[in-house]
């Protein structure tokens, strides 16, 4: 036989083990499924805003494309830990922790009002760090780019934003789980707009599980600051955006939607 096994496969219901065999096809180096690990999805409460903080800088924002492309150092960066703070103030942000109460993940959501993008660029305006300041208007201009709240006549619209699983919890559903209590929330919330923007491959593949639909895409350096663009066309960086949305819009308004993004493909060029 071209096989000698000594001993086979054990499967399981939550694990394949790899038993010690002998092939010329080297049996032994299987990939091992890892165990699921059980996890409840939680509010982040005020005494946790700092460790959420500190997750979302050490995990989300070193692969943000403005802080990659500027090689911007976040973790000392007092402006970002205000602004951030204001975003989980709002309550709506969650945690994925494990039974020993172990964070694995985390999802900052917000709701977010016309004014919100003048206010951050106005906050921004102050900031002494050039690359702070342009993060912030930065993350100004996406807000409003399509403009939900006027496409959809609404006054507030609920934000899925800064989404991120811990390394060694990846691969095991639960930043589908996250999208999906979040969803959950805004609903329960009474919100009828929700926005997630997608710039890794792997966001919008979420995205598209979670049953939320392609609104636009377009290149990062579509978005341009006063002078220039945020990132250039030549970055390594410059990624395709996509905007996503769970929206249920009014019977009147679907001509005006597509207006507004044929006006808002005209200014990206």
């Amino acid at each position: 036989m071209v096989f000698n096994l000594t001993k086979l496969l054990r499967l399981t219901s939550n694990k394949v083990v790899l038993r010690e065999c002998h092939s010329i096809f080297g049996l032994k180096d299987l990939i091992q499924q890892e165990k699921l690990v059980k996890v409840s999805v939680v509010p982040v409460h005020k005494d946790k805003h700092a460790l959420a903080i500190d997750i979302i800088k050490e995990y989300f924002l070193t692969e943000h494309a403005l802080v990659c492309d500027r090689r911007m150092n976040v973790h000392d960066d007092r402006a970002l830990d205000e602004y951030l703070g204001t975003l989980l103030k709002q309550g709506n942000s969650l945690f994925a922790k494990t039974r020993d109460g172990t964070i694995a993940g985390l999802c900052v959501n917000f709701a977010s009002s016309p004014v919100d993008p003048k206010n951050l660029r106005n906050y921004a305006f102050y900031r002494q760090d050039p690359n702070t300041k342009d993060f912030l208007y930065f993350t100004a201009k996406l807000q409003e780019t399509p403009n939900l709240w006027s496409m959809f006549k609404e006054p507030k619209i609920f934000q899925i934003n800064m989404l991120t699983v811990l390394p060694d919890y990846r691969r095991q559903g639960l930043a589908t789980m996250l999208v999906e209590k979040s969803q959950a929330l805004a609903q329960s919330q009474g919100y009828k707009v929700i926005r997630m923007d997608c710039i890794n491959p792997y966001d919008y593949k979420l995205a598209e599980r979670c049953m939320l639909k392609c609104l636009t895409k377009f290149p990062l350096h579509k978005l341009r600051g006063a002078n220039a663009p945020f990132i250039k066309r030549s970055s390594e960086y410059n990624r395709c955006i996509r905007v996503y949305v769970n929206a249920r819009p009014q019977i009147d308004s679907d001509k005006e939607i597509k207006q507004q993004l044929s006006e808002l493909e005209d200014i990206l060029g």
